[in-house]
């Protein structure tokens, strides 16, 4: 028969040497003192500065506090007028039943943005009593920028080891506040949908063996509506689309049909939500002149922005920036950069697990090809390397843009946080850089030094976040 054997228990008591038997010490604790109170205190602010553990804690506590500093702001900070009349002007006539964009106009220009724009302000429009209410509009700004707080401190959160410190610079550009709340652009509303859009695909890569591969593609269609959706309110989000392209076509298995069929409902969004000024159902001369002139106008890729308001090329002579000869060295500079990541970043083998040659063959087959050590689709790299996909073509766009206006800061602002913990450089190089890119925008208007140091920051952040390898590859 074979012995048992019963698991040892650890003795509850000791014999000493004179026969008696003693119970065992219990673990020693420190001992109740000023000194070591203060030095709980301390490691407590410590770690909701630097541990993770802590973003549970910290997250609620940015996002109340935004809500309220948004109240505050607009109870005790005068509003600034520069284009909302504008776009009441502009709705205004489109109610009035004017269809031809070339013809719609405001005190401070034409309009200028697709109709996803003109739909927003409409109901901005009504919920005002036709503007007149700025306070209102203000309300919803300051609870868009807060819903915007909570969806960028979501995507980090799924990255999974981002340091407090670095949700905590989600809220603390002056700027960013001020034109949300005080100057009331659309740029908000796009960068409202773009963080939506790159949560969305994010949670398609975190549950994507959970899911399944046809939830999964649902979810990248939602994201494309999400997406389309943001181009309709502001051509900016254009900026994204490299990185739009290529995480979907990794969470599609590398299925070229089904990114066609992602790109297919981001062409059906802006049918609809442009269906009054493209007139679909009408062929005649006037309905294709308000056609064109709705495409002309509301994509027009040749506008050229004023030498006054730039924020990032003060420091290029005036006669420079506006010539043929810098634009075309900045889309150079675009493209170069965009697929030197592209190559050596985003379709590295470490990344997809095959080769750049191999890739490419394989996107011509009409069926799955991706491999199963692909890291876009892996639960613990994939969410970190989509945010980063997202932030860094994003920041190229903008690094290369021919004029930054101050409202422009939404676009990239959520994800720079994100950027400069993926550094390494830690929170303390890290929060003076921040400081001193906000310097930058604060700076009005900007000068050849603010101009020169904000492409400084977001080359030399480019640079080592390309360069440091474990953001990409994993630990």
């Amino acid at each position: 028969m074979e012995e048992t054997h019963e698991p040892k228990k650890l003795p509850e008591s000791e014999e000493r040497e004179d026969g008696l038997t003693s119970k065992t010490e219990a673990p020693h604790l420190p001992e109740f003192t000023f000194k070591n109170v203060c030095n709980d205190i301390i490691n407590g602010v410590i770690a909701l500065f630097m541990d993770p553990f802590c973003n549970a804690i910290v997250i609620p506590i940015l996002v109340i506090f935004t809500s309220i500093a948004c109240k505050i702001v607009i109870a005790n900070v005068k509003y600034t007028e520069i284009d909302f009349k504008t776009y009441m002007q502009q709705i205004d006539m489109i109610n009035d039943g004017e269809l031809d964009y070339s013809l719609i106009a405001g005190d401070t220009g034409p309009i200028v943005y697709p109709a996803g724009f003109v739909q927003i302000y409409q109901w901005l429009s009504w919920l005002s009593s036709g503007g007149e209410d700025i306070s209102v509009v203000q309300s919803v700004f300051g609870y868009l920028y807060t819903l915007t707080v909570l969806l960028t401190c979501s995507a980090y959160s799924l990255v999974g080891d981002v340091q407090p410190w670095a949700y905590m610079l989600i809220v603390a550009s002056k700027r960013l506040m001020s034109i949300y709340v005080l100057r009331l652009f659309n740029d908000c509303f796009t960068t409202a949908c773009m963080v939506g859009v790159t949560l969305i695909l994010q949670a398609a890569s975190y549950w994507f063996d959970t899911l399944g591969s046809t939830v999964v593609f649902l979810l990248t269609l939602v994201a494309a509506d999400l997406y389309s959706m943001a181009i309709s309110i502001k051509m900016n989000a254009l900026l994204f689309m490299p990185a739009f392209l290529i995480v979907v076509y990794f969470l599609c298995k590398e299925n070229i049909l089904k990114l066609l069929a992602a790109v297919l409902v981001m062409v059906l969004v802006q049918v609809m939500v442009g269906w009054k000024f493209l007139l679909v159902l009408f062929h005649d001369e006037d309905a294709n002149y308000l056609r064109m002139t709705y495409l002309q106008r509301a994509f027009d890729f040749k506008r050229s922005f004023l030498y006054e308001w730039t924020v990032n090329w003060r420091f290029v002579p005036e006669e420079y920036f506006n010539s043929t000869v810098f634009a075309n060295l900045l889309l150079v500079g675009h493209i170069s950069v965009l697929a030197f990541f592209a190559v050596s970043r985003f379709f590295n083998s470490r990344i997809t697990g095959k080769s750049f040659v191999t890739l490419v063959k394989d996107g011509f087959k009409p069926f799955n090809t991706i491999t199963s050590t692909n890291l876009y689709v892996n639960k613990k790299q994939g969410p970190k390397l989509i945010l980063l996909t997202f932030a860094t073509t994003n920041t190229i766009g903008v690094l290369f843009s021919r004029s930054l206006h101050y409202q422009f800061l939404s676009w990239y602002c959520w994800h720079m946080p994100f950027l400069l913990y993926s550094t390494g450089w830690g929170p303390i190089i890290s929060c003076t850089l921040w400081a001193v890119h906000e310097w930058c925008w604060l700076t009005f208007p900007s000068t050849v030094q603010s101009s020169a140091m904000l492409v400084t920051v977001l080359s030399f952040t480019l640079a080592t976040v390309w360069h440091r390898g474990e953001n990409w590859y994993g630990s």
